[in-house]
């Protein structure tokens, strides 16, 4: 019977790689995401209606279905050292890979990221959605 060597651990991998094994390595990635919010009933399970402070609760109507309501898309980033303004999407606005970069990608590393990291050594996190994934805007974010 031949045995199988044994399977390579966790610190052999990232020595071989060189790369770190810091607890803390947390603290580099900076997590970006867009959400939409909207200002009217979406229809979900659970309604939400807004008080303000001069409203009083009995003055609240019963929420209705809004077929389509009305709402903004906001771009934000969240990192241990901070999160950024929110940038908000153009209403109507086509999100490829060219808005993405100009409207989004820029304002962020010119106005944010040196803030947030001063020396530079962040990892930049993003899920996959198209214009994010673009060859692109892959090739926009690696060159800089």
């Amino acid at each position: 019977m031949v045995s199988k060597p044994d399977p390579p651990t966790q610190a052999s991998i990232a020595k071989a790689l060189n790369v770190s094994q810091q607890v803390d390595r947390w603290r580099k990635f900076i997590t970006t995401d867009a959400a939409w919010i909207y200002l009217s009933d979406t229809n979900a399970k659970s309604k939400v209606q807004y008080l303000s402070r001069d409203q009083n609760k009995r003055d609240l109507t019963p929420s209705t279905t809004v077929p389509h309501p009305k709402g903004v898309m906001v771009w934000i980033v969240i990192s241990a050292n901070g999160v950024t303004k929110p940038r908000f999407v153009q209403p109507g606005a086509k999100i490829n890979s060219e808005y993405y970069i100009q409207k989004i990608l820029k304002p962020f590393l010119k106005d944010d990221y040196c803030r947030l990291y001063p020396n530079g050594d962040a990892v930049f996190h993003q899920d996959s959605a198209p214009s994010h994934a673009s060859r692109f805007t892959q090739k926009f974010l690696t060159d800089q």
